[in-house]
């Protein structure tokens, strides 16, 4: 426990002379009480600012709990210390007279605190387990992150989404000695900046995966030491590493003892000059493809694979050499498995002797695809010489050997990739296994690493007997033509390429040309937006259902010709994303003979302009084809691609999962019916020829909301509509006014049932579709009614000022769901809800249809706000049946209210 000073003299000597008051007494005495103050603790006496600073920290030694936030006022308060740029924990705790920190917390009032380094600010607190409020330490300024948390050897987790790390240089240490961690999120963090990653995961032992492919390490130059002894890692992508600066990568894995594998095989090392211990003691490593590392410069091998006891094989390259090397003894200590020409004997030199291929312990790694009984592998080969039935794979060649210039094509069912073709890098992937017709299974397809890849046409050209394949291990970053990539699968059932990335692509024609076997696409995920060619992209897919193109980006495609010819079994398509007002696309056939196609819908960004030549049979076939006009055998030509006098189909909006297309001019949709089950959205007005509404509430109900998108006549209703003039929950008067005529397409309204009615049924003819839903307020603006097309969730945390029907009660959420788990109320589409606008909600009432908890209940009754029902009484207090025009005094329980109904 930290001692407390008192200015009691208890008789002393210093007391004496002062309290006897002798001039020299006094001047003695200062200096000494000057000792005292200097010895003190900083936060043990209260005391003005002596700094700049606005931020404490705060240590309750009872729970052992260090408290970082913002000071009130200028007096630092007992226990506490002023905060400071450049200051560690570790030394602010010096101050605070070193109590035991286990805890730590930094409050939101903390977050203006902008400082420019944090080294070693949580270094060797060996005794914090928690950090509470990270998020609220701004990093912004940072530029120094060394040794953050170094050696914080009790930390079981730390959450670091939120750092902002754009401006840091140097994470050197930051997580080092961090042994508790178990996991890690560093997943947010921008290291355009970093040029320091020394030791930044050291010793963090207890860490079983670590997800570093975001890292961005372009100018990154010292990894020495990154991942030492991460000894409980199974898996580490480094594949997306730039290392083109880096200088020293000693000790980077040492000691990952639990990985199995590690693919550096991209590695750029030509400026690396220390690679002592990089993998000493990765005991689990079987093989290690380093055919790309460059040693040119290196100086220091010392213990390089030292410990690598499973290490079966080194690939390599004549880049890699030993000839500025001086330091290598230990190389290959306890390697005792690793062979190549020569095969490792523990009386055999572990320096850098056998560092080679030739009469060395590194082996080739040349990929290799052979041929046999029907069988197509790929493999890495460790002679430069070709076997029988084998072929090199040589990147740029337009046709592979094992395509071109073997017999045995028709022959192959089945392909096998090798576990160890996962170490190959091919950057062409073209015609590989163009007309094996016969293919039916490819087998170790995920050992197939396409990170480099960026041609991929005619890949599996009419590969008719391949069935099924699993694409998801592809890496497609890179790749800029796909054309004719499944041309003529005709097998496939099925094909899932949702992982593909298309952001390079500029080529798409043929990609899935008579792909018979398909009978759904979704394609909506890929990005188009460099795409020029989709030529014949689907055509002859002739059991084709359903293709999903949306969100694509056409405005760089400069031909789609015959994209969906003789896709026979299309019925709607929706091609309402296409942009194809930027280029002059050619159009020719392009829904040549889709004899079931009903629909195509577009928007305005469909241009056709001039197209070139024959493009006469656009629409050939079209036979069921209908848009402003029906298919016409005589009217076939690129003229007709249009939604005002032609076969297409604008979309403008959607009824539940229903799209609504509408043609002509002005706009026209056919039929609208809604529902209380399905939302309704309008992308822009439209006419609907003929449109439907009805409801059914409960028995007993005479208030309800409504707002419907086109207008209601209001002649021979079964209700009565209101449009709310004002609404005061101080004096509790609503007051409303009586629509007569109609009322507005879009507008809310109250209404009031007839009679005991209970049904609303709706259906009009050649009615303006509002786009928006209108809101009307008040006279003073404090309140408004607010209609819906869409189901909405309210939230009693968020919505508190939206007021709501449950029953006899009326309500804001809060209300209504006290003393429940439930946290939101829900309403379905076309009904109103008032909101109360003013900077200080205050309670009020409204007719709404709700659901509690999920389950909906069709109350639309306003009653009371009490248990017991709702009396009503003129102003001479007569005793009223219901409410009627002009004032009514309505008693509900405890409180009385007036409601003016006009």
């Amino acid at each position: 426990m930290m001692k407390r000073f008192t200015n009691q003299s208890n008789g002393s000597q210093a007391g004496r002379m002062y309290n006897g008051g002798a001039k020299f007494c006094r001047f003695a005495l200062f200096p000494l009480m000057l000792l005292m103050l200097l010895l003190l603790p900083a936060g043990m006496v209260a005391q003005k600012a002596a700094s700049s600073s606005k931020y404490i920290a705060t240590y309750e030694s009872s729970t052992q709990t260090l408290t970082f936030k913002k000071n009130v006022g200028e007096t630092l308060p007992e226990n506490s210390a002023w905060v400071e740029d450049k200051m560690t924990v570790d030394g602010i705790n010096k101050r605070l007279g070193n109590g035991t920190i286990v805890h730590i917390v930094f409050d939101k009032s903390f977050s203006t605190y902008t400082p420019t380094s944090l080294y070693r600010f949580f270094e060797s607190l060996t005794k914090l387990e928690t950090i509470t409020g990270l998020e609220y330490l701004n990093t912004e300024n940072v530029t120094n992150m060394g040794r953050m948390f170094y050696n914080c050897s009790s930390l079981t987790s730390l959450d670091v989404t939120h750092f902002n790390t754009a401006n840091v240089t140097n994470m050197s240490y930051i997580f080092s000695g961090c042994s508790k961690l178990t996991s890690l999120d560093v997943t947010h963090f921008n290291t355009a900046k970093v040029k320091n990653m020394h030791n930044m995961f050291s010793s963090c032992s207890s860490l079983t995966s670590l997800d570093v492919t975001h890292f961005n390490t372009a100018k990154v130059e010292d990894m020495y030491g990154m991942f030492y002894s991460c000894s409980s890692l199974a898996l580490l992508d480094v594949t997306h590493f730039n290392t083109e600066n880096v200088t020293n990568m000693g000790y980077m894995f040492y000691n990952c003892s639990s990985l199995t594998s590690l693919d550096v095989a991209h590695f750029n090392t030509a400026n690396v000059k220390v690679m002592s211990y990089m993998f000493s003691s990765c005991s689990s490593l079987t093989s290690l493809y380093l055919t790309n590392f460059n040693t040119e410069k290196v100086t220091n091998m010392e213990n390089m694979f030292s410990g690598c006891q499973a290490l079966t094989t080194i690939y390599a390259s004549s880049k890699f050499v030993t000839t500025q090397v001086t330091k290598s003894s230990g190389m290959f200590n306890k390697c005792e498995k690793l062979k190549g020409e020569e095969v490792w004997t523990k009386d055999k030199a572990t320096d850098k002797t056998f560092a080679k291929i030739e009469g060395g312990y590194f082996s080739r790694a040349i990929p290799r695809v052979k041929y046999a009984d029907g069988t197509l592998t790929f493999f890495l080969a460790s002679k430069e010489t070709l076997g029988e039935n084998e072929y090199g794979i040589y990147d740029g060649w337009a046709t592979p050997d094992w395509v071109w210039q073997n017999p045995n094509v028709t022959n192959v069912t089945k392909v096998v990739f090798d576990p160890a073709f996962a170490n190959a890098r091919p950057t062409k992937c073209n015609e590989w296994f163009q007309n094996y017709v016969n293919l039916t299974s490819i087998e170790g397809i995920e050992y197939l690493n396409t990170s480099q890849v960026t041609d991929m046409h005619n890949m599996f050209y009419n590969c008719y007997h391949l069935q099924t394949t699993d694409f998801s291990g592809f890496d497609t970053r890179k790749v800029k033509d796909m054309s004719n990539m499944f041309y003529n699968c005709g097998s496939l059932k099925s094909l899932d390429i949702s992982n593909f990335n298309t952001s390079e692509v500029t080529n798409m024609r043929n990609m899935f040309y008579h792909c018979i076997g398909l009978t759904s696409l979704d394609l909506s995920h890929f990005n188009t937006s460099k795409v020029s060619i989709m030529i014949s992209m689907f055509q002859l897919c002739s059991n084709l259902l359903s293709v999903n193109l949306s969100g694509w980006d056409t405005r760089n495609v400069g031909s789609m010709d015959h994209m969906f010819e003789k896709c026979i079994s299309l019925k709607t398509l929706d091609l309402s994303g296409f942009d194809t007002r930027e280029k002059t696309c050619a159009m020719d056939d392009m829904f040549n003979t889709c004899k079931e196609l009903t629909t195509i819908f577009v928007s305005d960004k469909f241009a056709v302009g001039t197209r070139g030549t024959g493009d006469g049979t656009m629409f050939l076939e079209c036979k069921k084809l209908k848009g402003a006009n029906a298919f016409d055998k005589n009217k076939t030509g690129i003229d007709n691609a249009n939604y005002k006098t032609g076969y297409f189909t604008k979309l403008v909006g959607k009824n539940g999962d229903e799209k609504i297309g509408a043609t002509g001019e002005p706009l026209a949709t056919d039929n609208l019916v809604l529902d209380d089950g399905k939302d309704f959205v309008a992308y822009e007005p439209f006419v609907a020829k003929a449109a439907s509404y009805n409801r059914t509430m409960n028995a007993g109900t005479t208030w309800g909301t409504l707002c419907l998108p086109f207008e209601v006549s209001l002649a021979n209703q079964n209700f009565r509509a209101f449009k709310l003039l004002s609404a005061d929950d101080v004096t509790e008067t609503v007051e409303l006014e009586e629509i007569e005529g109609s009322i507005a397409a879009g507008t809310p309204v109250i209404i009031k049932m007839k009679d005991g009615a209970t049904k609303l049924d709706f259906t009009v003819a050649n009615k303006e579709i509002a786009k928006d839903v209108q809101t009307a307020e008040t006279a003073n603006g404090n309140y408004q009614l607010q209609g819906i097309y869409t189901k909405k969730e309210f939230s009693k945390d968020t919505d508190n000022n939206c007021y709501i029907v449950k029953g006899s009660k009326l309500m804001n959420p809060a209300k209504l769901l006290d003393k429940t788990a439930t946290e939101s109320v829900g309403s379905k589409p076309f009904r109103a809800y008032m909101v109360d606008n003013s900077s200080a909600p205050a309670a009020g009432a409204r007719m709404f249809s709700i659901s509690v908890g999920g389950s909906t209940t069709a109350i639309e009754q306003l009653e009371s706000t009490a248990d017991s029902k709702a009396e009503y009484y003129d102003l001479q207090g007569r005793r009223l049946q219901d409410l009627q025009k002009g004032i009514n005094i309505v008693k509900r329980g405890g409180k009385t209210m007036k409601v003016i109904i006009k």
